[in-house]
């Protein structure tokens, strides 16, 4: 793989040397009134870059991957002064060029501990979840105050093979007893196991999300093969669905293709193929982009669903604007969001999975808020409002009667 000078630039510039001091700028091809004055004056200052040794840069030229690690393993001796978001980029970085980077003799201690055969990772979760507004005489849709805990086992068994395997403890805090009573206990339960060979293939019960979730987020038993890279990517999958209430280990297809034009902006369609015993296929369509612009990001998704119990073809919508990017590995991050929902529950096939189930039949606004508190931890609080879109007898809501929902939430990472 070859990189120009010009993209090492701009990622060695993030990597923390921002407060580095201005040098005379020794090279002939980079008077003062060029764009990469500033940054190549700083990185020659910082001891990053050296130029060709006949007083030119040559920023257009391409590097190898031998030239472009030796740059890796100078900004590594930045890493006391970046915080944590710029030292994940470097240790990003190092992942990539390890190879390169040992044929130096540098050695990263993060890779080192990583190439454990098992590792461990996962979650801790307290959560409220309430219903402010409900029709009179109809059962809550969303009422929850619970706690999880979140387990994923990693086993690296060699050549980028790995076995995972993810068990979830799921308890109500108000009344956390382990009878059998079902009303007074949560699940237990092995939530996924496969294996998998880096970003191209993995067989066996894992979680999908196709698209942007609109229709199918839920758990896949089977193989799971992708084709492609960064840039366009095809992902197949073949195998089951997890979920009873549509068959019983129903025959399931799909298939996604995402683009990324930019390195800014995504672009997914998605389709899924469900067998129904005895009634035939139902189908699922879906469309979707998510962009960012400066501090702000852009998502807008929409499906389509065939189903055999039906000839009315539905479709549901979702745009969110978010501003800044919360990130757990940075203190005192955050983001807000403003979303619009609208999901019949005739263009769902599962979401299980998603982050909030009762948003299908569902149309609304969205408004809330992630915050990090300190590293590893995550603070979520949002509230939704709008209307049912269909009669559900099992909650008694009739279409169009008003509902709320709103969430609070932590999340501890380990």
């Amino acid at each position: 793989m070859k990189k120009s000078l010009v993209v090492m630039l701009t990622l060695i510039f993030i990597l923390g040397i921002a407060g580095t001091a201005f040098a005379a700028n020794p090279f002939s091809d980079v008077p003062a009134g060029h764009w990469a004055y500033g940054a190549v004056s700083k990185l020659y200052a910082a001891g990053i870059i050296d130029g060709m040794g006949d007083g030119t840069f040559q920023g257009n030229k391409t590097l190898t991957r031998y030239e472009m690690a030796t740059f890796v393993a100078r900004a590594m001796t930045k890493e006391e002064k970046v915080n944590a978001e710029q030292k994940a980029l470097i240790e990003k970085l190092a992942s990539e060029f390890k190879g390169e980077l040992e044929g130096l003799g540098v050695r990263v201690q993060k890779l080192e501990d990583n190439a454990n055969k098992i590792i461990f990772s996962g979650n801790a979760r307290l959560r409220y979840d309430g219903q402010p507004k409900k029709p009179a005489g109809s059962s809550a849709i969303a009422a929850a105050k619970n706690i999880n805990f979140d387990l994923v086992a990693q086993y690296n068994i060699g050549d980028d093979w790995a076995a995972v395997v993810e068990s979830e403890w799921l308890r109500k805090i108000d009344n956390p007893n382990t009878s059998s009573d079902s009303s007074t206990m949560m699940a237990t339960q092995h939530e996924q196991q496969y294996v998998t060979s880096g970003k191209h293939f993995l067989v066996g019960r894992h979680s999908y999300e196709a698209g942007y979730g609109l229709t199918f987020y839920s758990k896949v038993q089977g193989l799971q093969y992708t084709i492609g890279d960064d840039k366009a990517n095809l992902v197949l999958n073949w195998g089951h669905t997890s979920d009873t209430a549509i068959a019983d280990s129903a025959d399931f297809k799909a298939a996604e293709l995402v683009v990324s034009p930019t390195g800014n902006t995504n672009i997914r369609a998605d389709f899924q193929r469900i067998q129904i015993i005895n009634e035939g296929y139902d189908k699922y369509y879906g469309i979707g982009f998510d962009t960012k612009l400066g501090d702000l990001t852009l998502t807008a998704a929409a499906s389509k669903s065939e189903v055999t119990t039906t000839t009315e073809k539905k479709t549901a919508s979702f745009a969110q604007i978010q501003y800044l990017n919360a990130d757990k590995a940075v203190a005192h991050s955050s983001d807000f969001f403003v979303a619009y929902t609208k999901i019949p529950n005739d263009v769902v096939c599962d979401r299980d999975d998603a982050d909030e189930t009762y948003s299908s039949n569902f149309k609304g606004a969205k408004v809330g808020f992630h915050y990090v508190p300190m590293k590893n931890t995550l603070v979520t609080v949002w509230y939704m409002n709008g209307k049912v879109i269909d009669a559900d007898s099992t909650y008694n809501v009739a279409a169009n009667d008003k509902v709320s929902y709103v969430r609070a939430q932590a999340q501890f990472f380990f």
